[in-house]
């Protein structure tokens, strides 16, 4: 049995590819591919971070609000002691630590301390 040939006609110009100049992949031709370990993790810890941020900031199970607690306060802090504090990971990654600060958090204030600071405005209004 031979198949029968659709009658649709697919022009050429949806099929053809976009012309590309070398230019443009150069980046891809020429660096390296090796992430080392190093900066694997320190990815990995932004990664994590936005996920929780997101994920977890309306959560109303204890750990998943621990988690995101967790997450607020790492970004949140300025300490330097630790090799993986969020002033240091940014500065491995070489962004600037206060734009990816206002990047991750934005807006994303735990609700808690939302609402202890609505909670200042009341009390400084009366």
């Amino acid at each position: 049995m031979v198949p029968k040939m659709s009658p649709v006609v697919i022009s050429d110009e949806l099929i053809a590819s976009e012309p590309a100049l070398p230019v443009q992949f150069h980046d891809v031709w020429h660096r390296t591919r090796y992430v080392s370990p190093e900066r694997a993790l320190v990815h990995a810890l932004v990664w994590q971070a936005v996920i929780d941020l997101q994920k977890y900031r309306f959560s109303t199970r204890r750990r998943q609000q621990r988690l995101y607690m967790e997450a607020y306060r790492w970004v949140a802090s300025d300490d330097r002691k630790w090799p993986y504090a969020f002033r240091n990971v940014a500065e491995m990654l070489d962004v600037a630590p206060d734009r990816l600060r206002a990047q991750l958090l934005g807006d994303a204030a735990p609700l808690l301390i939302a609402a202890e600071r609505d909670q200042a405005d009341v009390e400084e209004a009366a």
